[in-house]
């Protein structure tokens, strides 16, 4: 039997673990933290393959750099001097082209059009989850911003199972909830995207794992070290343990985990902050998002959850209220009356693994064969989770093809 260990206890490590051992694997977990307290737990939730689109963009970088004096901004970077910074920055503004973001676009379409089916089977099989299936919303302040959104939507058509979208009438807009404030001058919806509780995701995938072998090992670091044969072993704690592959999902602590075995990949955090509100009569029934706030808006069975922001400053965890804030302040700008800033709980944040192009790096290291690296899909790691565990159980088990690599292999960079 093939023993695998997955680092990793997020929606990608858990999925990854979930279908190895459905594949035949005998499968270990291992993870510091508890189960959905970083990333995977703190996010907005979504299951869209219609913004299954680049973070690099044309155009992005330039407003990142405008943003840079508002404390806060939707975008922000903070400056380092460290070379895997600035190499970083380099190749993101590298990909800030349309021919590049056009790539990347068709290859998370690609990933995207199983990505809803997986969650259907998933379920279907017993794994337990929160999820909704309403109609996406994108509200616009400035109309100049809704013929971007249609070129993104028009490189999609076709390419998602059940998807459509339209623009929303004057009518639509003034029968929403919450009511909207008259800065709002244009919406988009659109079908076929979801929402999930993506904590009860997480404890959803643990429990299915759990019901089928799967040893999950929490409250330990694990690191990759290499012996003098090459051999490359997982170090958790005071032991040393072996396996025929490993697997890399620590989201944005994978590289902390390559270092024991001297590899690197082009990875930065990118912080998001959210807050989770009690449901108020009046307040949303279905999901938003605020375009020019870059806020989303997830209704939950018990709360209502915003989520935002993209700041590039290293593995920092701590929350600044004046970024966490600047996600009310946006909100604000598009409902009359809701939410009660003055009753704002408090903020939590996460950090998502962001690589330069925008696209995941699922597959092997070059030079390390047996170790399978799973992250990097920025604001997709729910969305995808399913899709790049059912991949990495292939390629674990040599069922995989080549061509299903293009475009998310880690020596494309």
């Amino acid at each position: 039997m093939t023993r695998v260990i997955v680092i990793g206890a997020g929606a990608v490590g858990l999925a990854s673990a979930y279908y190895l051992r459905k594949s035949g694997c005998e499968v270990t977990v291992i993870d510091e933290a508890p189960l959905a307290a970083k990333a995977s737990g703190h996010n907005a939730g979504w299951l869209i393959p219609s913004m299954s689109t680049p973070v690099p963009a044309p155009g992005m970088m330039l407003q990142a750099m405008r943003w840079m004096v508002q404390p806060d901004s939707p975008l922000y970077v903070t400056p380092s001097l460290k070379p895997s910074f600035i190499g970083f920055m380099l190749r993101m503004l590298r990909s800030c082209t349309d021919a590049k973001f056009r790539e990347g676009s068709a290859v998370l379409a690609g990933l995207s059009a199983t990505a809803l089916s997986d969650f259907d089977e998933l379920a279907a099989e017993g794994v337990e989850f929160e999820q909704h299936q309403e109609p996406l919303a994108m509200l616009f302040t400035d109309a100049s911003h809704v013929d971007g959104r249609v070129r993104e939507l028009e490189l999609l058509d076709g390419k998602l199972p059940g998807f459509s979208w339209r623009h929303m009438t004057e009518q639509d807009l003034r029968g929403h909830l919450p009511e909207l404030s008259d800065n709002v001058v244009a919406g988009i919806e659109s079908r076929g995207d979801r929402s999930v509780d993506p904590g009860s995701f997480v404890h959803g995938l643990a429990d299915a794992c759990r019901k089928l072998g799967v040893e999950i090992r929490l409250g330990t670091a694990a690191a990759l070290e290499q012996g003098a044969g090459g051999e490359v072993t997982v170090r958790v704690g005071a032991e040393t343990l072996r396996a025929d592959k490993i697997v890399v999902a620590a989201g944005a602590w994978s590289n902390e985990v390559l270092r024991g075995i001297g590899a690197r990949i082009p990875l930065q955090s990118g912080k998001g902050y959210g807050y989770d509100f009690p449901i108020v009569a009046g307040g949303p029934t279905k999901p938003m998002y605020l375009a020019e706030a870059k806020v989303a808006i997830t209704p939950l069975n018990d709360r209502v959850r915003l989520a935002g922001t993209m700041g590039f400053g290293g593995l920092d965890e701590s929350i600044k209220p004046r970024r966490a804030g600047g996600i009310l302040t946006g909100v604000n700008s598009y409902f009359e009356g809701w939410p009660d800033l003055e009753r704002a709980p408090e903020p939590w944040t996460g950090l998502r693994p962001m690589t330069p192009d925008g696209v995941p790096i699922i597959g092997p290291l070059s030079k390390h064969p047996n170790v399978l690296v799973a992250t990097g899909h920025v604001m997709l790691g729910i969305s995808l989770a399913p899709t790049t565990g059912k991949l990495i159980a292939e390629l674990a088990t040599g069922v995989a093809r080549p061509e299903q690599l293009r475009g998310i292999s880690a020596d494309r960079f």
